[in-house]
């Protein structure tokens, strides 16, 4: 049975300014994708996909700040619901 979860930032993280959507609304996403590209203001990080599943809404826009909690996407997923961790950005380069 699907189920739903948001991808969310984690606690301990700083606050990012969202910088770009990778993949659109309606794209399958792979276990640890980048799926956004946020900026902390010195360097830019990609975002990864928790979990395997299709992105089915994006809540935040170029240019957002994106606080620790905040939900950046829903992803929907296949089988039972289990607890989605939240992600921590990626340094790029």
């Amino acid at each position: 049975m699907p189920f739903m979860y948001e991808l969310k930032i984690a606690a301990e993280e700083p606050s990012y300014t969202f910088v770009q959507q990778l993949v659109p609304a309606g794209t399958l996403v792979g276990t640890g994708q980048a799926v956004c590209t946020v900026t902390d203001g010195a360097m830019d990080f990609h975002v990864p996909a928790p979990r395997q599943g299709l992105l089915v809404e994006w809540f935040v826009e170029h240019g957002a700040v994106v606080e620790n909690g905040d939900s950046l996407a829903r992803i929907v997923c296949e089988g039972a619901e289990i607890a989605v961790p939240a992600v921590v950005p990626m340094r790029l380069g």
